[in-house]
């Protein structure tokens, strides 16, 4: 996978929500880097949790981009991963999402 495939996503949501605090309640293990970036393991696959409006422990607006897919070798979609990383993340909280982006396909842009 390239740096232009890596599946990138850009979620908002309509309250702050504290990252560390839901990655905890939905059993997902993480390694705080600073105030905005967590990295987590899921499902084997490393992401990258960016903080792009507020902080981590209250961000309205953050980044997921996949790092490095799991090593079990089965297919799977990447932007589906980092979507049902993004519904478990987001499943303990009382956030509802308002914005969902996820990387354009250079192609569709034809």
């Amino acid at each position: 996978m390239t740096d232009e495939d890596v599946p990138v996503q850009h979620c908002t949501v309509d309250e702050p929500v504290d990252l560390p605090t839901a990655l905890e309640r939905a059993a997902i293990e993480y390694l705080d880097v600073d105030d905005q970036r967590t990295i987590v393991i899921y499902q084997q696959a490393i992401l990258m949790v960016i903080a792009s409006e507020g902080r981590a422990t209250a961000a309205r607006e953050f980044v997921v981009e996949l790092w490095e897919e799991p090593p079990d070798g089965l297919p799977r979609d990447p932007d589906d991963l980092v979507t049902a990383f993004l519904d478990e993340l987001l499943a303990p909280t009382d956030a509802v999402r308002t914005g969902f982006e996820g990387q354009q396909d250079p192609e569709d842009n034809d």
